[in-house]
């Protein structure tokens, strides 16, 4: 039996397996690290989503990291950062974001002494 979708963007048909609309290239499942992931899963994710072999993509970035000085882990790190571990999950920084943007609208304390608000 093979299940079908819609895409969100322009309502054509696409088959369960397909990643990508062939019509309007609109992703049908977010970025995400999930499976064949060998340290953090950066590389697999990103060969999914340029649809390219996973060594390859492990490969250029082992040369990047070369070419780079090093300066591509800081990159690496902050794609994982981002990256969801499963397609619906949260990715690792977004805990700390929301916390910290809970705490900055955070309604401000009043100062002013109580009998100066019923005046």
């Amino acid at each position: 039996m093979d299940v079908t979708t819609r895409c969100r963007a322009c309502s054509k048909e696409l088959s369960g397996e397909q990643t990508c609309c062939p019509h309007c290239r609109t992703r049908t499942v977010p970025l995400h690290r999930g499976e064949g992931r060998a340290v953090l899963g950066v590389c697999a994710a990103l060969a999914r989503e340029f649809g390219v072999d996973v060594a390859l993509m492990r490969v250029a970035f082992v040369v990047m990291l070369f070419a780079s000085a090093g300066s591509a882990a800081g990159l690496y790190l902050l794609v994982w950062a981002f990256t969801p571990a499963k397609p619906g999950g949260r990715a690792p920084l977004q805990a700390p974001l929301d916390w910290v943007s809970k705490v900055g609208s955070a309604p401000v304390e009043d100062d002013t002494p109580r009998w100066e608000r019923r005046v």
